[in-house]
């Protein structure tokens, strides 16, 4: 991407991120309270994420799990996953949790289209057992994406979402960005993938440097489609 238009994305991003901020300023102070009475802990929820060119930074969601519920380890997130919050449920179905991430597009670490951002531990496992997941890291992460709109969130393939990723990346038009924000609302339902998965038992070397010890934090990850 020139210049140019990396300029054109970064102030339509901005643009649109602070009109959203604006618009969804009810809603986010409604689902803030809310969150403050259902459980005890802060209301936002600080997370590493892998962002453009593999540059970590923390992104801003509203907590929707009771506090310490990674105190074991990392776990792959579900929309209806056991450890949310009665409040949290709700807003993780509805992606009212994902709000604050405008305030992550506006500091220029997301756009608001792009590859969903992973966390390390994952992406890390990603990047060896999926060729070609590293070029995500080419684009900003999105707050939404062609993957999502067409129904690959959640706990949806990895593989199958990854093909929709590296869609984006390589046309990266500002067409298919806009495209892609107007059909956001009418986004497909998430496709489930809970017959195929990959179990990993036993470390996962990366580098020299680096081993992920993935069998002390047992986990599951829905890889590819069955």
């Amino acid at each position: 991407m020139n210049r140019v238009n990396e300029f054109i994305y970064n102030v339509a991003d901005a643009v649109i991120a602070l009109l959203l901020i604006f618009l969804s300023l009810p809603v986010s102070i409604f689902a803030a309270i809310l969150v403050k009475l259902d459980s005890p802990g802060p209301v936002f929820y600080l997370q590493e994420r892998y962002g453009k060119n593999r540059k970590k930074f923390l992104i801003y969601k509203f907590r929707t799990m009771k506090v310490n519920s990674e105190n074991s380890g990392p776990v792959w997130g579900e929309e209806s996953d056991p450890r949310s919050s009665r409040i949290g449920k709700l807003l993780r179905i509805s992606h009212i949790d994902e709000l604050p991430q405008l305030f992550n597009v506006i500091k220029g670490q997301m756009s608001l289209v792009g590859p969903r951002p992973e966390r390390p531990y994952f992406a890390e496992i990603f990047e060896v057992m999926l060729p070609g997941y590293e070029k995500r890291y080419q684009v900003k992460p999105g707050l939404t994406g062609w993957a999502q709109i067409n129904g690959l969130r959640g706990d949806s393939s990895v593989e199958e979402r990854l093909d929709f990723d590296l869609c984006y990346v390589r046309k990266n038009s500002l067409l298919f960005y806009l495209q892609i924000i107007l059909l956001t609302p009418l986004a497909k339902p998430v496709k489930k993938n809970v017959e195929d998965v990959i179990e990993y038992d036993q470390p996962l070397v990366f580098s020299q440097d680096e081993e992920v010890l993935a069998g002390n934090i047992p986990f599951i990850v829905p890889i590819r489609n069955a």
